[in-house]
């Protein structure tokens, strides 16, 4: 009797034997075949996930220069778009406004040149941003074309009768052009006014100017 139950005992074993190993093997290889795919599918959704956030971002750093260099759409919400100087809403007076940016982006408005001159001046008193950031873009509305121009560039016309144009404010406003050929024809068209009195830049801003056109604002702000 042993020995007819050992060659069955025997071949029960081996044949478990042979049936675990050819798992064993189909398993390995099973895992062998797919890990490769699943790595190379994770590898290219970290590939894609990586390429999209870098488009983002790049999107972002180009909107944030765009913003910095170039002029914007004057707000029509009275919340976003009112005038820092005056509290006007600067998108009603698009034949005056004028807007301003900070190196930190921060961005003021203006109804008129009158009051980028007061805010120019002081801008501590009138920002709703940190006063101590430069301002790193100007653009007003030239006189001749109603366009927004670079007013870094430009050239402004210290007029000086409040009754010759319908201002924003009573206080009248100075005239911005893009070139100091046309802002000196302009002068030379009013006896009261000189080239070297009255045709002033960014630059020349000071408090008699200031003063000139929004005085009882820098009152009531001192």
């Amino acid at each position: 009797m042993p020995r007819d139950r050992r060659p069955v005992y025997r071949r029960s074993v081996l044949g478990a034997v042979g049936i675990g190993a050819t798992a064993a093997i189909a398993g390995c290889l099973g895992d062998d075949e797919a890990d490769p795919d699943d790595d190379t599918d994770d590898l290219e959704d970290e590939a894609d996930d990586t390429a999209e956030t870098d488009d983002e971002e790049m999107n972002d750093d180009e909107d944030e220069s765009a913003d910095l260099s170039e002029p914007v759409d004057f707000p029509e919400d009275p919340d976003e778009g009112e005038c820092a100087a005056c509290q006007m809403l600067a998108a009603d007076y698009p034949d005056w406004n004028a807007q301003l940016v900070h190196a930190d982006g921060h961005r003021e408005y203006f109804c008129s040149k009158g009051c980028l001159t007061v805010y120019y001046y002081a801008p501590e008193k009138f920002t709703s941003g940190d006063p101590d950031e430069e301002i790193d873009g100007v653009w007003a509305t030239c006189f001749e074309s109603g366009e927004l121009i670079d007013a870094t560039e430009g050239y402004f016309v210290y007029e000086q009768d409040r009754d010759r144009h319908d201002y924003p404010m009573p206080r009248g406003s100075p005239l911005a052009f893009a070139e100091r050929d046309a802002a000196v024809e302009y002068v030379e068209d009013d006896d009261e006014l000189t080239e070297d009195e009255h045709v002033f830049t960014l630059e020349d801003i000071d408090r008699d100017i200031a003063e000139f056109y929004r005085g009882p604002l820098l009152e009531d702000e001192a």
